[in-house]
């Protein structure tokens, strides 16, 4: 009976199959209520979207990107440890809102498991909320703590992967990007990175080997060092792009398959 009902919950609803079977009222209206339940919770992941601090434009037009209403954010960390004073940061975002992030996980834990367990549900919010907030860096600086509390590190994003600038001069060794470097971080090309790119892809931490194991078929290189490719900055991008007209986001549904 409880297989039945989350093969109804996911037919009727979560894969938005207008076409699904007939309901009785009142179970059309838990399944109604449960969709809003998530999308309170995404509401809470996109809460740690701590990037979301003075919005300064909003534009379709930012190459690689058009027609996707891409947001130019402005956001200060808290005292850095090492400057003495928080550190300014710009990125190009383009987040979910609650109820597509609501979708692309239920999708996602279905796909992955092929049932709807509110463990698993949880865990891939939770995940999603630690990890990333639900941000996608489109391109910009990225500040984080986590090896030095308070030390905020930056990191350079591009189609949701961090990248490595190749000129070093718009590298510092404290750590203290300059307005200069920021604006310049805002309109990297591939041409002017490292070729090796970052492990993990924006927003659930997707690795190229859980891209490989849930069907991914472009060759985007591997996680070791000196075998990340840059052509995974395109498939994710390409991905990406494609889950934000959809209610699936394969990223999200490939770490899914791998950690569930």
């Amino acid at each position: 009976m409880k297989r039945l009902f989350v093969l109804l919950m996911a037919a009727a609803l979560l894969a938005g199959c207008a076409k699904g079977p007939k309901l009785d009222p009142v179970v059309a209206a838990y399944y109604r209520d449960s969709l809003a339940s998530l999308t309170a919770r995404c509401e809470k992941v996109l809460a740690a979207a701590y990037m979301a601090e003075n919005l300064l434009e909003e534009r379709t037009d930012l190459p690689g990107w058009e027609g996707f209403p891409v947001q130019l954010w402005e956001y200060h960390t808290g005292k850095d440890i090492y400057l003495g004073e928080p550190k300014r940061g710009l990125v190009y975002m383009l987040n979910p809102s609650p109820e597509k992030l609501a979708k692309w996980v239920v999708n996602a834990v279905f796909d992955a498991t092929g049932a709807l367990d509110p463990g698993d549900i949880e865990e891939l919010c939770s995940f999603i909320q630690w990890q990333s907030g639900a941000q996608f860096p489109v391109s910009g600086v990225v500040y984080e703590d986590m090896y030095t509390e308070g030390f905020y590190e930056p990191y350079v994003f591009k189609d949701g992967v961090t990248v490595y600038v190749a000129d070093s001069t718009y590298l510092t060794r404290e750590k203290h990007p300059t307005d200069e470097m920021l604006q310049y971080y805002l309109t990297l090309t591939n041409d002017q990175l490292r070729p090796n790119t970052g492990r993990f892809a924006r927003i659930s931490s997707t690795t190229r080997e859980m891209y490989y194991a849930a069907g991914g078929t472009a060759e985007v290189g591997r996680s070791d060092d000196g075998e990340r490719s840059q052509a995974w900055l395109g498939e994710v991008g390409r991905l990406y792009r494609e889950a934000w007209n959809s209610d699936r986001n394969f990223l999200i549904y490939a770490w899914a398959k791998a950690n569930l």
